[in-house]
């Protein structure tokens, strides 16, 4: 009886590698698209997250601001009075030896 030879493992699959090199170089750009569409979604979401605590934060400032403006217009309007106080009417703030202070009972 003839013995056959058997081939090793690393020849079969060099040759197979071989014969189907452009099926290898497919399955690796598949995988580097499928990577690189994981790395562009990752940073996507963060620029989203980020993008949604600067807003949040605008807000935040705007609603300071609104709240500013109110104490402003506020002083504002009771310095108001104090002027046209004293200019229309002639009003002046009392000294301390003006002052009467009536009792309770």
């Amino acid at each position: 009886m003839k013995a056959s030879r058997v081939p090793s493992l690393v020849s079969v699959l060099f040759d197979d590698f071989r014969q189907h090199l452009m099926l290898v170089l497919l399955f690796l750009a598949v995988i580097a698209t499928a990577l690189s569409v994981i790395y562009v979604s990752h940073g996507h979401r963060l620029l989203t997250s980020e993008r949604d605590e600067l807003l949040s934060a605008r807000d935040d400032l705007d609603i300071e601001w609104r709240h500013l403006q109110i104490e402003q217009n506020t002083l504002t309007e009771h310095s108001r009075v104090a002027r046209i106080a004293e200019e229309r009417l002639n009003m002046v703030r009392a000294e301390a030896e003006q002052e009467v202070l009536v009792p309770w009972q």
